[in-house]
């Protein structure tokens, strides 16, 4: 069986499966079922993840990570190898991230002079809790000397077989808001006996978004961009009764922890503001997110020589906004994250979201070039 043939197998077998969050049973098995025919050392983090590591005799190791979970989408593709788990679906390329990791752990079952120790780390839990975290406190990092770790995301944005990367900053902090407003309700043609939380909720966003409009630099530096966007609202019980409760739901991202703490300001004065204007109350929270995904510039310098005479590499001119928890595998070791291009435009997360896998044996061979650079 060629690469190809491998990484297509991998993928298939695995987007049939998809499984969220922590609990990947199945998910599990598979990359156990290949792994378990390796001369590794596997070790088991969390519910469902896994580490194999090739010991090849050296004082240090590179790490590679794949995620494993799913997300809560019905696919709609037609092809037969369509999740057989409804309601769930492999819309984020984890298949793939997992094929590319595992294909890699053949490769070098078959390679015993190599210039490091290999360590393939399957991580559940991306979407949701942020398991790169608690595999990162496992403390499997230090047991194996790790001293640099490498991750792939597939990007539906850029050309077909394309790696790309570039030094520093690639991916801002990201955090989940829940904002709450505690009014009054009563019948509609009872206002004054009420405190409309609905009304309360859209003035909140509105004085959201333009707070946000004022504190933004007329031409932001890529890394100076910040989001704050509002994308669910839920209030009301009916029809012709005033809504007592609302709940709005979304999402900030900046790449600097002023400018982080600056977007919280805006989001918590917001809620005190409103909460005395209407005498009602407000609850402004937010989550820790991800930090930032941050690439070591000393790291990708030297392997960007490598890249540049082995693959289709184009460097990133501006960070991409979307957030990863990877980004905490580069508070312990040197990391690089890299996009590896679909070009088909179908945006992650999408129920359609697919790609021709031959664009896989890139990835491979970024995962082996990045051995030896």
């Amino acid at each position: 069986m060629d690469y190809l043939q491998q990484l297509t197998l991998h993928r298939r077998e695995l987007h049939k499966i998809p499984e969220v969050n922590r609990e990947l049973p199945k998910t599990k098995a598979y990359l156990r079922s290949v792994l378990d025919t390796l001369d590794c050392e596997i070790t088991e983090v969390m519910e469902s993840g896994l580490c194999a590591y090739f010991d090849r005799g050296r004082e240090t190791t590179t790490a590679y990570r794949a995620d494993m979970d799913a997300l809560p989408v019905t696919e709609a593709n037609t092809h037969d190898y369509i999740s057989c788990h409804e309601g769930n679906m492999h819309a984020c390329g984890h298949d793939a991230h997992m094929a590319m990791v595992l294909a890699l752990a053949q490769y070098v079952d078959t390679q015993k002079d190599l210039p490091c120790n290999v360590l393939c780390v399957f991580q559940p839990a991306e979407e949701t809790t942020g398991g790169a975290k608690e595999i990162c406190e496992t403390g499997v990092l230090e047991k194996y000397n790790v001293n640099r770790i490498f991750g792939i995301h597939m990007w539906p944005f850029a050309e077909a077989g394309s790696i790309s990367s570039k030094p520093g900053p690639m991916m801002p902090r990201s955090s989940e808001i829940t904002i709450e407003v505690f009014g009054r309700s009563s019948h509609a043609t009872a206002p004054e006996k009420g405190i409309d939380a609905l009304y309360i909720g859209c003035r909140y966003i509105e004085q959201v978004y333009e707070k946000h409009r004022l504190l933004t630099p007329p031409n932001p530096s890529p890394e100076e961009r910040t989001i704050i966007q509002i994308c669910k609202m839920e209030s009301g019980t009916a029809r012709n009764v005033i809504s007592g409760y609302s709940d709005l739901l979304g999402t900030m991202r900046a790449f600097s922890d002023t400018d982080f703490a600056k977007l919280v300001g805006i989001l918590e004065d917001t809620a005190v503001d409103l909460s005395k204007k209407y005498q009602c109350r407000i609850e402004a929270l937010h989550s820790e997110g991800y930090p930032p995904v941050v690439n070591n510039p000393e790291l990708y310098q030297q392997i960007l020589p490598s890249l540049r005479q082995a693959l289709n590499y184009q460097e990133m001119e501006t960070p991409a906004m979307i957030s990863e928890d990877y980004s905490f595998y580069g508070l312990r070791v040197p990391s690089v994250f890299f996009f590896l291009g679909t070009g088909t435009g179908i945006a992650l997360h999408s129920n359609n979201f697919d790609f021709d896998e031959t664009v896989l044996l890139q990835g491979l061979e970024l995962y082996k070039t990045l051995l030896k650079a």
